[in-house]
C-alpha cells in the first residue's frame, strides 16, 4: 500500500512541476478469464499529462477481483521531429498478488509516427515474499501498434502486440495481442472498447490460451 501511495504522489508532483499543455483522465473496466484464476474483473484509473517542455507522464492504478493490485508511473522526455515523435521513457511499477510483491524499474525508447508506434526497453523486476526475494535482472519489454483509421477524426482502430501494456508488464517471451476501438464524440470526451488475448507457452507455442478479456473505458481531456 505504501508503494501505491508513493507512485500516486510521484504522478501528482510530476504534473505540478511543469506548465500544463494537456491532461487526460480515464476510467476503465475489464472482464475476462484466466487459466489459473478463472473468471475475473478489474477496474482502473489512469492519468496522462503532457507539458510544453518536452515532458509527459502517464500512470495509474488497477484493482482486480482475483486480489491483484497494480500501480505504475511512466515519465517520458520527447522530441517532435519531422517524421514523428522520438521519446525516452522510464517505468516504475508495483504489483501485489497472493502475498507476492513485485517491484519494477525500467528504461526504454519509443518512436511514434502517423500509422505506427514502436517501443523497446529493458526492465528489472524484484519479487519478494516475506523476507525472501528473487531478482530478474534482465528483461526486455516491447510493443508494436498500428493505427488503422488515421484519416477519420472521431474514430481510432489500433492493433497492438507486445508485453508492455500498462499494469501488464510481462516477460519478453509472453506477448499479448490486443484490438482497441476509440470513439470521440467531441474534443474532450472519448469512449474505448477493446479485446486482449494472451496465448500460453513460451513464445506462444502452446495452442491453449493463458488469458483473454474484454475492456471498456471512458476518458476526459482538458
Amino acid at each position: 500500500m505504501r508503494s501505491i501511495v508513493f507512485l500516486f504522489a510521484t504522478i501528482i508532483l510530476g504534473m505540478g512541476a511543469v506548465h500544463a499543455q494537456s491532461t487526460k483522465l480515464a476510467l476503465g473496466a475489464k472482464c475476462g478469464h484466466n487459466a489459473l484464476f478463472g473468471t475475473f474483473a478489474a477496474a482502473s484509473v489512469e492519468a496522462e499529462h503532457e507539458a510544453k517542455r518536452h515532458f509527459s507522464i502517464q500512470g495509474g492504478a488497477q484493482y482486480s477481483s482475483i486480489g491483484r493490485m497494480a500501480a505504475e508511473v511512466r515519465p517520458q522526455y520527447f522530441r517532435d521531429l519531422s517524421f514523428g515523435r522520438l521519446a525516452g521513457q522510464a517505468i516504475l511499477g508495483y504489483t501485489y498478488q497472493s502475498r507476492m510483491n513485485n517491484y519494477i524499474i525500467g528504461i526504454g525508447a519509443q518512436l511514434d509516427i502517423r500509422h505506427i508506434w514502436a517501443r523497446l526497453g529493458y526492465y528489472h523486476r524484484t519479487i519478494s515474499v516475506g523476507e525472501s526475494s528473487i531478482c530478474e535482472p534482465f528483461n526486455i519489454y516491447y510493443e508494436l501498434g498500428i493505427r488503422c483509421l488515421t484519416k477519420l477524426q472521431r474514430w481510432d482502430l489500433n492493433i497492438i502486440i507486445g508485453n508492455s501494456r500498462l499494469f501488464e508488464l510481462e516477460r519478453h517471451f509472453q506477448p499479448s495481442f490486443a484490438v482497441e476501438v476509440w470513439w470521440y464524440p467531441n474534443e474532450k470526451w472519448g469512449v474505448q472498447i477493446g479485446a486482449n488475448y494472451k496465448p500460453a507457452g513460451m513464445f506462444n507455442i502452446s495452442s491453449n490460451y493463458y488469458q483473454m478479456y474484454g475492456n471498456i473505458g471512458v476518458c476526459y481531456k482538458w
